[in-house]
């Protein structure tokens, strides 16, 4: 049985690069990119989600062969199918295609659990609505086990209430830069780090793109900046959700916040330097652990 499940979504893309490149009916998706991020570090990872009735089978074989666990329920909606447009300089947007299922109708529900999918040790909520999240946390949590959880930045406005309640719940919560500028009216990562954890989570992560992220563990009084690790920026799709899963790997391997912060590091430098989530390599266990290290000593020196 798999020790570490991500719930999320999975997406078909259309994806338009800056210059010619154009690239149809991608698999992708929060679900997706966590599990692979995750995937870096150990091999007993499942992902737990919906998927429309127009989803590619092609797409699962792929993953299969990846050895990822699919726990999936098929549901009579159209999957989730989006535009993603690359312009010049790196900067991107996502766009619901008009036929598109929403996020509502391909977010899996705790319902949908069966017993095996709450025996894990491990769990990463990826960004679906806020309420839905809230019910998948409090059906995986258990005493012991782990949660982590990745808000969406179109459920938090409005949301406050279910949103505290994620914060007394969860283990450790990953909101991107712009997420906490929206959750506090400012953009003050520093303080918002702080200002999460204030409501229950034993360590925060703001996400900063390419400036790295910000990990803040409540029991240490400890804030620290993660650089990125330096690689060759081909695709930045989905590097936030690699990251989180990552994260997740890397808690549950190290109980320690920094440490876990290095492992999602790692885990997002892999999926930027490939175009496309079935490109992203799977390294090998000495090139993973050597960026690791080579990572580490980079943070360390910076505190000291």
């Amino acid at each position: 049985m798999p020790e570490i499940f991500v719930l999320g979504n999975f997406t078909v893309d259309d994806v338009v690069y800056h210059g010619a490149d154009v690239r149809w009916d991608q698999p992708g998706g929060n679900a997706l990119y966590s599990a692979l991020g995750a995937q870096v570090w150990r091999s007993d990872v499942a992902v737990l989600a919906r998927l429309g009735r127009d989803y590619p089978e092609a797409h699962l074989e792929a993953l299969r062969r990846r050895g990822l666990q699919l726990g999936l329920r098929r549901v009579d909606a159209p999957n989730i199918h989006d535009w993603s447009l690359y312009e010049e300089g790196g900067t991107r947007r996502f766009i619901n295609q008009r036929a598109s299922g929403s996020h509502y109708e391909m977010s899996i529900r705790p319902e949908e659990l069966c017993d095996g999918d709450r025996s894990g040790r491990a769990y990463h909520v990826a960004p679906m609505p806020t309420d839905i999240q809230l019910g998948l946390a409090r059906a995986v949590k258990k005493p012991g086990n782990l949660v982590t959880l990745d808000p969406h930045l179109d459920y938090i406005e409005g949301h406050g209430a279910e949103l505290e309640a994620i914060l007394n719940l969860v283990d450790c919560f990953l909101p991107s830069r712009e997420e906490a500028r929206v959750a506090f009216g400012d953009d003050r990562p520093e303080e918002a780090a702080r200002r999460f954890a204030a409501s229950g989570p034993r360590a925060v992560v703001v996400k900063l793109g390419h400036e790295g992220s910000l990990v803040y563990d409540r029991r240490a009084e400890r804030l620290v900046h993660v650089p990125v690790f330096p690689v060759e920026v081909r695709d930045l799709t989905g590097a936030g959700d690699a990251y989180c899963g990552g994260f997740l790997a890397g808690m549950l391997l190290t109980g320690d916040p920094l440490e876990a912060a290095l492992y999602g590091t790692v885990s997002a430098s892999y999926a930027v330097e490939s175009r496309g989530v079935v490109s992203v390599p799977i390294p090998t266990p000495t090139d993973a652990t050597r960026r690791l290290d080579a990572l580490r000593a980079i943070v360390h020196r910076g505190l000291h």
